[in-house]
Protein backbone atom coordinates (compact mmCIF):
# COMPACT_ATOMS: atom_id res chain seq x y z
CA UNK A 1 0.00 0.00 0.00
CA UNK A 2 1.44 3.14 -0.54
CA UNK A 3 0.92 5.61 1.99
CA UNK A 4 -0.36 9.31 0.59
CA UNK A 5 -3.36 11.28 1.45
CA UNK A 6 -4.57 12.23 -1.41
CA UNK A 7 -5.13 9.36 -3.04
CA UNK A 8 -3.08 10.36 -6.14
CA UNK A 9 -4.31 9.76 -9.80
CA UNK A 10 -1.48 7.46 -10.64
CA UNK A 11 0.97 5.98 -8.79
CA UNK A 12 3.99 3.38 -8.95
CA UNK A 13 6.24 1.80 -6.05
CA UNK A 14 9.72 1.71 -8.39
CA UNK A 15 11.47 -1.15 -6.37
CA UNK A 16 14.20 1.44 -5.29
CA UNK A 17 15.26 3.10 -2.54
CA UNK A 18 15.54 6.90 -2.42
CA UNK A 19 16.89 9.21 -0.38
CA UNK A 20 15.14 12.70 0.64
CA UNK A 21 16.91 14.07 3.58
CA UNK A 22 18.80 17.55 4.50
CA UNK A 23 21.39 16.18 2.23
CA UNK A 24 19.03 16.81 -1.02
CA UNK A 25 20.01 20.04 -3.01
CA UNK A 26 17.04 21.66 -4.15
CA UNK A 27 17.26 23.48 -7.87
CA UNK A 28 14.72 24.15 -11.01
CA UNK A 29 11.44 26.25 -11.17
CA UNK A 30 9.32 27.30 -8.33
CA UNK A 31 12.00 26.76 -5.57
CA UNK A 32 10.65 29.40 -3.21
CA UNK A 33 7.47 27.36 -2.44
CA UNK A 34 9.50 24.42 -1.73
CA UNK A 35 12.09 26.33 0.83
CA UNK A 36 9.21 26.98 2.56
CA UNK A 37 8.56 23.94 4.39
CA UNK A 38 12.61 22.65 4.30
CA UNK A 39 12.13 22.58 7.72
CA UNK A 40 9.85 19.02 7.42
CA UNK A 41 12.69 17.47 5.38
CA UNK A 42 14.24 14.80 7.29
CA UNK A 43 17.14 15.20 8.84
CA UNK A 44 20.44 13.26 7.34
CA UNK A 45 22.05 10.92 8.97
CA UNK A 46 23.11 8.30 6.63
CA UNK A 47 21.78 9.80 3.46
CA UNK A 48 23.87 10.42 0.42
CA UNK A 49 23.95 13.70 -1.35
CA UNK A 50 21.45 13.61 -4.09
CA UNK A 51 19.19 16.32 -5.77
CA UNK A 52 15.04 17.41 -6.57
CA UNK A 53 14.70 19.19 -9.44
CA UNK A 54 12.14 21.14 -10.25
CA UNK A 55 10.83 21.38 -13.95
CA UNK A 56 8.74 23.27 -15.61
CA UNK A 57 6.53 21.58 -17.86
CA UNK A 58 2.92 23.33 -19.57
CA UNK A 59 1.96 20.37 -20.51
CA UNK A 60 0.55 19.52 -17.03
CA UNK A 61 -2.62 20.57 -15.32
CA UNK A 62 -2.65 23.69 -12.83
CA UNK A 63 -2.06 22.27 -9.37
CA UNK A 64 -0.58 18.50 -11.12
CA UNK A 65 2.55 17.47 -10.71
CA UNK A 66 4.72 14.18 -12.25
CA UNK A 67 7.63 12.77 -9.92
CA UNK A 68 10.10 10.58 -11.14
CA UNK A 69 13.69 9.50 -11.03
CA UNK A 70 17.35 9.60 -12.50
CA UNK A 71 19.71 7.54 -10.36
CA UNK A 72 19.31 8.47 -6.95
CA UNK A 73 18.43 11.98 -8.09
CA UNK A 74 14.01 13.18 -8.03
CA UNK A 75 12.32 15.38 -10.30
CA UNK A 76 9.12 16.86 -10.43
CA UNK A 77 7.53 18.30 -13.48
CA UNK A 78 4.70 20.71 -12.69
CA UNK A 79 3.44 23.97 -15.01
CA UNK A 80 2.84 26.12 -11.58
CA UNK A 81 3.96 26.73 -8.56
CA UNK A 82 0.69 24.49 -6.97
CA UNK A 83 2.24 21.50 -8.70
CA UNK A 84 5.48 21.83 -7.73
CA UNK A 85 4.06 22.26 -3.82
CA UNK A 86 2.14 19.46 -4.23
CA UNK A 87 4.89 17.28 -5.75
CA UNK A 88 6.98 18.07 -2.52
CA UNK A 89 4.42 17.56 -0.07
CA UNK A 90 3.97 13.68 -1.82
CA UNK A 91 7.99 13.78 -0.97
CA UNK A 92 7.69 14.37 2.48
CA UNK A 93 4.64 12.09 2.94
CA UNK A 94 6.38 9.38 1.36
CA UNK A 95 9.14 9.89 3.59
CA UNK A 96 7.09 9.86 6.52
CA UNK A 97 9.51 11.75 8.71
CA UNK A 98 12.60 9.24 7.44
CA UNK A 99 15.39 10.16 5.12
CA UNK A 100 14.73 7.42 3.05
CA UNK A 101 11.83 5.30 1.36
CA UNK A 102 10.55 3.04 -1.43
CA UNK A 103 10.53 5.34 -4.81
CA UNK A 104 7.22 6.20 -6.11
CA UNK A 105 6.53 7.05 -9.05
CA UNK A 106 3.31 9.56 -9.45
CA UNK A 107 1.12 11.12 -11.78
CA UNK A 108 -1.22 13.27 -9.88
CA UNK A 109 -3.89 16.03 -10.85
CA UNK A 110 -6.89 17.35 -8.45
CA UNK A 111 -10.27 16.39 -9.20
CA UNK A 112 -11.90 20.07 -8.32
CA UNK A 113 -10.06 23.53 -9.06
CA UNK A 114 -12.06 24.44 -5.08
CA UNK A 115 -10.65 22.85 -2.40
CA UNK A 116 -11.62 24.44 0.60
CA UNK A 117 -11.49 25.07 4.40
CA UNK A 118 -13.84 27.16 5.98
CA UNK A 119 -13.13 29.11 9.73
CA UNK A 120 -16.20 30.69 12.05
CA UNK A 121 -13.89 33.42 13.94
CA UNK A 122 -17.05 35.29 15.10
CA UNK A 123 -17.96 32.98 17.70
CA UNK A 124 -14.83 32.21 18.91
CA UNK A 125 -11.35 34.05 18.22
CA UNK A 126 -8.32 32.39 16.29
CA UNK A 127 -4.74 33.90 16.76
CA UNK A 128 -2.63 34.90 13.72
CA UNK A 129 -0.53 32.03 14.52
CA UNK A 130 -3.49 29.09 15.02
CA UNK A 131 -4.63 29.96 11.31
CA UNK A 132 -0.99 30.45 9.36
CA UNK A 133 -0.56 26.80 11.49
CA UNK A 134 -3.69 25.80 9.79
CA UNK A 135 -3.01 27.09 6.57
CA UNK A 136 -0.10 24.64 6.50
CA UNK A 137 -1.56 21.73 7.22
CA UNK A 138 -3.97 22.73 4.41
CA UNK A 139 -0.85 22.90 1.56
CA UNK A 140 0.45 19.76 2.99
CA UNK A 141 -3.26 18.38 2.26
CA UNK A 142 -3.66 20.15 -1.13
CA UNK A 143 -6.07 22.26 -0.25
CA UNK A 144 -6.50 25.81 -1.91
CA UNK A 145 -9.11 28.08 -0.42
CA UNK A 146 -9.38 29.24 2.99
CA UNK A 147 -12.82 30.96 4.00
CA UNK A 148 -12.93 33.09 6.88
CA UNK A 149 -15.71 33.76 8.62
CA UNK A 150 -15.54 37.38 9.99
CA UNK A 151 -18.66 38.37 11.37
CA UNK A 152 -21.62 36.82 12.92
CA UNK A 153 -24.45 37.58 15.59
CA UNK A 154 -21.61 36.83 18.17
CA UNK A 155 -19.12 39.20 17.14
CA UNK A 156 -17.40 41.32 14.64
CA UNK A 157 -13.66 40.29 14.26
CA UNK A 158 -11.92 42.79 11.09
CA UNK A 159 -10.90 45.82 11.44
CA UNK A 160 -13.02 48.66 9.15
CA UNK A 161 -10.85 51.88 9.82
CA UNK A 162 -13.93 53.66 8.26
CA UNK A 163 -16.03 52.52 11.11
CA UNK A 164 -14.09 51.77 13.89
CA UNK A 165 -17.07 50.93 16.70
CA UNK A 166 -17.59 47.47 14.35
CA UNK A 167 -15.03 46.00 16.27
CA UNK A 168 -14.72 48.57 19.45
CA UNK A 169 -18.63 47.81 20.46
CA UNK A 170 -19.05 44.69 18.26
CA UNK A 171 -16.52 42.30 18.81
CA UNK A 172 -17.68 41.90 22.64
CA UNK A 173 -20.75 39.88 23.91
CA UNK A 174 -21.54 39.52 27.61
CA UNK A 175 -21.83 35.81 27.49
CA UNK A 176 -21.65 32.45 25.54
CA UNK A 177 -24.26 29.87 25.46
CA UNK A 178 -22.72 26.62 26.78
CA UNK A 179 -24.54 23.85 24.79
CA UNK A 180 -27.33 23.63 22.30
CA UNK A 181 -30.26 22.69 25.24
CA UNK A 182 -28.91 26.01 26.32
CA UNK A 183 -30.05 28.35 23.42
CA UNK A 184 -33.72 27.19 23.55
CA UNK A 185 -34.01 27.40 27.05
CA UNK A 186 -36.41 31.03 27.73
CA UNK A 187 -35.06 31.63 30.99
CA UNK A 188 -30.95 30.62 30.89
CA UNK A 189 -29.73 31.31 27.79
CA UNK A 190 -25.88 32.26 28.23
CA UNK A 191 -22.92 31.81 30.34
CA UNK A 192 -22.39 35.19 32.26
CA UNK A 193 -18.81 34.85 31.31
CA UNK A 194 -18.16 38.55 28.91
CA UNK A 195 -16.32 37.07 26.15
CA UNK A 196 -14.18 38.97 22.74
CA UNK A 197 -13.23 42.82 23.83
CA UNK A 198 -10.04 43.38 21.80
CA UNK A 199 -10.28 40.14 19.73
CA UNK A 200 -10.28 40.89 16.16
CA UNK A 201 -8.27 41.02 12.97
CA UNK A 202 -6.02 44.00 12.08
CA UNK A 203 -5.96 45.40 8.81
CA UNK A 204 -2.57 43.92 9.01
CA UNK A 205 -3.15 41.13 10.49
CA UNK A 206 -5.16 40.25 7.41
CA UNK A 207 -2.75 41.70 5.06
CA UNK A 208 0.02 39.45 6.69
CA UNK A 209 -2.21 36.34 6.85
CA UNK A 210 -3.31 36.54 3.03
CA UNK A 211 0.30 36.91 2.30
CA UNK A 212 1.41 33.93 3.85
CA UNK A 213 -1.36 31.49 2.23
CA UNK A 214 -0.58 32.95 -1.09
CA UNK A 215 3.23 31.69 -0.50
CA UNK A 216 1.41 28.37 0.28
CA UNK A 217 -0.71 28.37 -2.50
CA UNK A 218 -4.16 28.94 -0.94
CA UNK A 219 -6.57 31.53 -1.86
CA UNK A 220 -8.11 33.75 1.03
CA UNK A 221 -11.94 34.48 0.20
CA UNK A 222 -13.50 36.97 2.86
CA UNK A 223 -17.23 36.33 4.63
CA UNK A 224 -19.03 39.60 5.48
CA UNK A 225 -22.03 37.40 6.82
CA UNK A 226 -25.56 39.91 5.80
CA UNK A 227 -28.69 40.62 5.72
CA UNK A 228 -29.24 37.85 8.53
CA UNK A 229 -26.68 37.31 11.26
CA UNK A 230 -26.55 40.93 11.84
CA UNK A 231 -26.48 41.37 15.68
CA UNK A 232 -23.05 42.61 15.71
CA UNK A 233 -23.03 45.43 13.39
CA UNK A 234 -26.78 46.27 14.32
CA UNK A 235 -25.35 46.52 18.37
CA UNK A 236 -22.99 49.29 16.32
CA UNK A 237 -24.97 50.69 14.27
CA UNK A 238 -28.95 50.47 15.05
CA UNK A 239 -30.34 53.02 12.89
CA UNK A 240 -29.87 49.58 9.89
CA UNK A 241 -32.53 47.86 11.18
CA UNK A 242 -35.69 48.33 10.18
CA UNK A 243 -36.72 49.51 13.66
CA UNK A 244 -33.57 51.32 14.93
CA UNK A 245 -34.01 49.91 18.20
CA UNK A 246 -30.92 49.50 20.44
CA UNK A 247 -29.40 45.76 20.20
CA UNK A 248 -26.41 44.15 21.63
CA UNK A 249 -23.75 41.46 20.23
CA UNK A 250 -26.00 38.52 21.30
CA UNK A 251 -24.64 35.62 23.43
CA UNK A 252 -27.09 33.26 22.44
CA UNK A 253 -26.13 30.90 19.39
CA UNK A 254 -28.72 29.85 16.92
CA UNK A 255 -30.66 31.76 14.09
CA UNK A 256 -31.64 35.13 15.33
CA UNK A 257 -34.13 37.53 13.80
CA UNK A 258 -31.99 40.81 13.76
CA UNK A 259 -31.59 41.33 10.31
CA UNK A 260 -30.61 44.23 8.43
CA UNK A 261 -33.22 46.65 6.64
CA UNK A 262 -33.35 46.38 2.69
CA UNK A 263 -35.35 49.87 2.04
CA UNK A 264 -32.60 52.08 4.39
CA UNK A 265 -29.81 53.65 1.33
CA UNK A 266 -27.86 53.96 4.55
CA UNK A 267 -27.60 50.15 4.76
CA UNK A 268 -26.43 49.90 1.41
CA UNK A 269 -23.63 53.17 1.70
CA UNK A 270 -22.60 51.13 4.94
CA UNK A 271 -21.57 47.70 3.14
CA UNK A 272 -20.10 49.37 0.31
CA UNK A 273 -17.86 50.96 2.34
CA UNK A 274 -17.09 47.66 4.10
CA UNK A 275 -16.83 45.83 1.21
CA UNK A 276 -14.50 48.35 -0.45
CA UNK A 277 -11.73 48.73 2.38
CA UNK A 278 -12.17 44.46 2.48
CA UNK A 279 -11.07 44.53 -1.19
CA UNK A 280 -8.39 46.15 -1.18
CA UNK A 281 -7.10 43.98 1.73
CA UNK A 282 -8.00 40.22 -0.44
CA UNK A 283 -6.98 40.06 -3.67
CA UNK A 284 -9.06 36.89 -4.65
CA UNK A 285 -11.52 37.78 -7.33
CA UNK A 286 -14.08 36.26 -5.10
CA UNK A 287 -16.20 37.61 -1.82
CA UNK A 288 -18.78 35.80 0.61
CA UNK A 289 -21.45 38.30 1.17
CA UNK A 290 -23.37 35.43 3.50
CA UNK A 291 -27.08 35.25 2.79
CA UNK A 292 -27.76 32.30 5.41
CA UNK A 293 -30.83 31.70 7.66
CA UNK A 294 -32.54 34.93 6.96
CA UNK A 295 -35.89 35.50 9.12
CA UNK A 296 -37.79 37.50 7.25
CA UNK A 297 -40.01 39.05 10.54
CA UNK A 298 -39.04 42.28 10.47
CA UNK A 299 -39.24 42.79 7.15
CA UNK A 300 -42.72 41.80 7.22
CA UNK A 301 -43.65 44.08 9.95
CA UNK A 302 -41.78 47.34 8.44
CA UNK A 303 -43.76 50.24 6.17
CA UNK A 304 -40.31 51.03 4.48
CA UNK A 305 -39.53 47.47 3.34
CA UNK A 306 -43.40 46.94 1.87
CA UNK A 307 -43.09 50.12 -0.13
CA UNK A 308 -40.02 48.97 -1.76
CA UNK A 309 -41.62 45.58 -2.39
CA UNK A 310 -44.58 47.13 -4.36
CA UNK A 311 -42.54 49.73 -5.97
CA UNK A 312 -40.44 47.18 -7.54
CA UNK A 313 -43.18 44.80 -7.99
CA UNK A 314 -41.40 42.28 -5.38
CA UNK A 315 -43.84 39.52 -4.49
CA UNK A 316 -42.44 38.14 -1.09
CA UNK A 317 -39.39 38.15 1.04
CA UNK A 318 -37.73 35.94 -0.83
CA UNK A 319 -37.57 38.10 -3.66
CA UNK A 320 -36.79 40.85 -1.47
CA UNK A 321 -33.43 39.28 -0.53
CA UNK A 322 -32.71 38.33 -4.03
CA UNK A 323 -33.31 43.12 -4.50
CA UNK A 324 -30.72 43.43 -1.24
CA UNK A 325 -27.91 40.65 -2.79
CA UNK A 326 -28.29 41.67 -6.56
CA UNK A 327 -27.34 45.66 -5.33
CA UNK A 328 -24.46 44.35 -3.31
CA UNK A 329 -23.29 41.74 -6.44
CA UNK A 330 -23.35 44.30 -8.52
CA UNK A 331 -21.08 46.88 -6.59
CA UNK A 332 -18.56 44.03 -6.14
CA UNK A 333 -18.26 43.32 -9.66
CA UNK A 334 -17.36 46.95 -10.15
CA UNK A 335 -14.13 45.99 -7.88
CA UNK A 336 -13.61 43.10 -9.83
CA UNK A 337 -15.03 40.68 -7.17
CA UNK A 338 -17.86 37.29 -7.89
CA UNK A 339 -19.97 36.95 -5.11
CA UNK A 340 -19.99 33.90 -2.96
CA UNK A 341 -23.58 33.25 -0.78
CA UNK A 342 -25.27 30.29 1.25
CA UNK A 343 -27.74 28.52 -0.86
CA UNK A 344 -30.57 30.35 1.17
CA UNK A 345 -30.35 32.82 -1.30
CA UNK A 346 -30.49 31.43 -4.99
CA UNK A 347 -33.62 32.35 -6.67
CA UNK A 348 -34.26 32.31 -10.77
CA UNK A 349 -33.58 36.31 -10.29
CA UNK A 350 -30.41 36.17 -8.44
CA UNK A 351 -27.77 37.49 -10.65
CA UNK A 352 -26.54 34.61 -12.58
CA UNK A 353 -22.82 35.50 -12.26
CA UNK A 354 -22.94 34.56 -8.25
CA UNK A 355 -21.61 31.27 -6.67
CA UNK A 356 -24.18 29.58 -4.59
CA UNK A 357 -22.77 27.11 -1.56
CA UNK A 358 -24.93 24.22 -0.44
CA UNK A 359 -25.29 23.48 3.26
CA UNK A 360 -28.41 22.32 3.59
CA UNK A 361 -30.54 19.53 2.86
CA UNK A 362 -33.47 20.97 3.70
CA UNK A 363 -33.90 24.70 3.17
CA UNK A 364 -34.13 25.90 0.09
CA UNK A 365 -32.40 22.95 -1.69
CA UNK A 366 -35.23 22.91 -4.87
CA UNK A 367 -34.06 26.49 -5.50
CA UNK A 368 -30.55 25.38 -5.12
CA UNK A 369 -30.73 22.95 -7.57
CA UNK A 370 -32.48 24.89 -9.99
CA UNK A 371 -29.67 27.09 -10.29
CA UNK A 372 -26.37 24.65 -10.95
CA UNK A 373 -29.32 22.01 -12.78
CA UNK A 374 -31.35 24.44 -15.07
CA UNK A 375 -29.66 28.12 -14.29
CA UNK A 376 -26.31 26.97 -15.48
CA UNK A 377 -24.94 28.67 -12.37
CA UNK A 378 -21.78 27.25 -10.07
CA UNK A 379 -21.36 26.17 -6.96
CA UNK A 380 -19.61 24.76 -4.24
CA UNK A 381 -20.46 21.87 -2.06
CA UNK A 382 -20.12 21.95 2.05
CA UNK A 383 -23.19 20.16 3.11
CA UNK A 384 -24.42 20.14 6.66
CA UNK A 385 -25.15 16.18 6.97
CA UNK A 386 -21.42 15.00 5.48
CA UNK A 387 -19.19 18.04 5.90
CA UNK A 388 -19.08 19.96 8.70
CA UNK A 389 -17.02 20.12 11.15
CA UNK A 390 -18.62 20.79 14.77
CA UNK A 391 -20.62 17.89 14.97
CA UNK A 392 -19.86 15.19 17.19
CA UNK A 393 -18.37 11.80 14.91
CA UNK A 394 -21.47 10.07 16.54
CA UNK A 395 -23.47 11.82 14.37
CA UNK A 396 -21.37 12.33 11.61
CA UNK A 397 -19.08 9.54 11.46
CA UNK A 398 -15.53 9.98 9.44
CA UNK A 399 -16.84 7.35 6.67
CA UNK A 400 -20.04 9.23 6.31
CA UNK A 401 -17.78 12.38 5.24
CA UNK A 402 -15.19 10.90 3.19
CA UNK A 403 -18.35 8.46 1.44
CA UNK A 404 -19.79 11.56 0.13
CA UNK A 405 -21.06 11.96 -3.53
CA UNK A 406 -22.14 15.30 -4.64
CA UNK A 407 -24.84 13.13 -6.41
CA UNK A 408 -26.56 12.52 -3.42
CA UNK A 409 -27.76 16.11 -3.57
CA UNK A 410 -29.43 15.34 -7.00
CA UNK A 411 -26.95 17.51 -8.55
CA UNK A 412 -26.88 16.60 -12.44
CA UNK A 413 -24.57 19.38 -13.97
CA UNK A 414 -21.48 18.31 -11.97
CA UNK A 415 -19.31 20.58 -14.70
CA UNK A 416 -21.14 23.47 -11.78
CA UNK A 417 -19.42 21.84 -9.24
CA UNK A 418 -16.29 24.11 -8.31
CA UNK A 419 -15.29 22.16 -5.61
CA UNK A 420 -15.85 21.07 -1.44
CA UNK A 421 -15.54 23.01 1.36
CA UNK A 422 -15.88 21.93 4.95
CA UNK A 423 -16.55 24.55 7.90
CA UNK A 424 -15.98 24.17 11.08
CA UNK A 425 -18.17 26.59 13.07
CA UNK A 426 -16.71 27.09 16.31
CA UNK A 427 -19.55 27.97 18.73
CA UNK A 428 -18.67 24.83 20.93
CA UNK A 429 -14.76 25.33 19.80
CA UNK A 430 -13.09 27.41 22.33
CA UNK A 431 -9.65 25.75 22.51
CA UNK A 432 -7.10 24.61 19.68
CA UNK A 433 -6.72 20.98 21.03
CA UNK A 434 -10.65 20.87 20.40
CA UNK A 435 -10.22 22.15 17.11
CA UNK A 436 -7.87 19.65 16.26
CA UNK A 437 -10.06 16.82 17.73
CA UNK A 438 -13.09 18.35 15.27
CA UNK A 439 -11.57 18.98 11.85
CA UNK A 440 -8.15 17.36 11.17
CA UNK A 441 -9.21 13.94 10.47
CA UNK A 442 -12.08 15.33 8.59
CA UNK A 443 -9.73 17.78 6.41
CA UNK A 444 -8.00 14.10 5.28
CA UNK A 445 -11.13 13.19 4.19
CA UNK A 446 -12.73 16.06 2.46
CA UNK A 447 -9.19 16.87 1.15
CA UNK A 448 -9.16 12.76 -0.56
CA UNK A 449 -12.88 13.78 -1.99
CA UNK A 450 -11.70 17.29 -3.61
CA UNK A 451 -8.49 15.83 -5.15
CA UNK A 452 -8.93 12.07 -5.72
CA UNK A 453 -11.69 10.54 -8.42
CA UNK A 454 -14.58 9.17 -6.99
CA UNK A 455 -13.98 5.46 -8.82
CA UNK A 456 -10.31 5.60 -6.97
CA UNK A 457 -11.64 6.07 -3.68
CA UNK A 458 -12.31 3.75 -1.20
CA UNK A 459 -13.19 4.18 3.25
CA UNK A 460 -11.29 0.93 3.83
CA UNK A 461 -8.27 1.72 2.05
CA UNK A 462 -8.57 5.39 3.13
CA UNK A 463 -8.89 4.56 6.74
CA UNK A 464 -5.44 1.71 6.54
CA UNK A 465 -3.77 4.69 5.17
CA UNK A 466 -4.79 6.65 8.13
CA UNK A 467 -4.04 4.52 10.31
CA UNK A 468 -0.14 3.65 8.80
CA UNK A 469 0.09 7.64 8.59
CA UNK A 470 -0.85 8.40 11.84
CA UNK A 471 2.49 8.74 13.28
CA UNK A 472 3.02 11.33 10.62
CA UNK A 473 0.57 13.34 10.72
CA UNK A 474 0.59 13.49 14.24
CA UNK A 475 4.73 14.64 14.39
CA UNK A 476 2.85 17.68 11.92
CA UNK A 477 1.18 18.24 15.09
CA UNK A 478 -2.16 17.48 13.47
CA UNK A 479 -4.92 15.49 16.23
CA UNK A 480 -6.03 12.64 15.28
CA UNK A 481 -8.96 11.01 17.58
CA UNK A 482 -8.80 7.30 17.34
CA UNK A 483 -10.87 4.38 15.21
CA UNK A 484 -13.46 4.14 17.47
CA UNK A 485 -14.22 7.83 18.03
CA UNK A 486 -14.01 8.89 14.56
CA UNK A 487 -15.99 5.62 13.40
CA UNK A 488 -18.95 7.14 15.85
CA UNK A 489 -18.67 4.65 18.42
CA UNK A 490 -17.85 7.36 21.17
CA UNK A 491 -20.47 6.04 23.74
CA UNK A 492 -20.90 2.70 25.95
CA UNK A 493 -23.11 0.67 23.93
CA UNK A 494 -23.05 1.98 20.44
CA UNK A 495 -21.66 -0.89 19.05
CA UNK A 496 -24.71 -2.34 19.66
CA UNK A 497 -26.60 0.21 17.99
CA UNK A 498 -27.58 0.80 14.16
CA UNK A 499 -26.23 3.67 12.79
CA UNK A 500 -29.23 6.07 12.87
CA UNK A 501 -29.40 5.00 16.47
CA UNK A 502 -26.16 6.12 17.18
CA UNK A 503 -26.80 9.52 15.30
CA UNK A 504 -29.52 9.96 17.72
CA UNK A 505 -27.95 9.33 21.22
CA UNK A 506 -24.97 10.87 19.59
CA UNK A 507 -26.47 14.00 18.95
CA UNK A 508 -29.52 14.12 20.78
CA UNK A 509 -29.14 12.97 23.90
CA UNK A 510 -25.01 13.45 24.41
CA UNK A 511 -23.77 16.21 22.28
CA UNK A 512 -26.98 18.27 22.65
CA UNK A 513 -26.35 18.51 26.61
CA UNK A 514 -22.90 18.39 26.59
CA UNK A 515 -20.67 19.33 23.29
CA UNK A 516 -17.54 17.72 25.11
CA UNK A 517 -18.19 14.63 25.88
CA UNK A 518 -16.78 13.08 22.76
CA UNK A 519 -13.91 15.25 23.21
CA UNK A 520 -13.67 14.25 26.93
CA UNK A 521 -13.21 10.88 25.82
CA UNK A 522 -10.78 11.47 23.22
CA UNK A 523 -8.56 12.97 26.58
CA UNK A 524 -9.04 10.03 28.46
CA UNK A 525 -8.22 7.56 26.04
CA UNK A 526 -5.04 9.26 25.17
CA UNK A 527 -3.65 10.27 28.73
Amino acid sequence: MINLIPKPFKAKETGKKIYFSTKTTLCGEFLETANLFLHLVPEAVEAENNKLTFIKDEDIASDGYRITYKGGNIEIYSSDKGGALYGFMTLLQLGGGKEKFNAVEVCDKPRYSWRSFMLDCSRHFWSVDHIKKTLDILASLKMNVFHWHLCDDQGWRVEIKKYPILTQKGAARKGSSKCPNQTIDPVKKYEDAPYGEGLYYTQDDVRDIVEYAAARNITVIPEIDVPGHASAILACMPELSCTGEPREVEPRFGVLDNILCCAKPRVYEVLKDIFDELCELFPAPYFHIGGDEVVPTAWENCPDCQALMKKEGLKDHVALHGYFNNILIAHLKTRGKRAIGWNDMLNPDLDKTAIGQFWTGDRKLEEALDWVNNQGGDVIISSQIYMYGDYPYSRLSLSNTYNFNVEYLGVERMEGVLGYEIPLWTEYVKTPEKFGFQIHARLLAVAESCWTEPLHKNYENFEHRLENMRPYFESQSMVIPPRKIYNGYSFDGAENLTFFERKEVGFRKNWFFDVDYEYNLFKDLTK
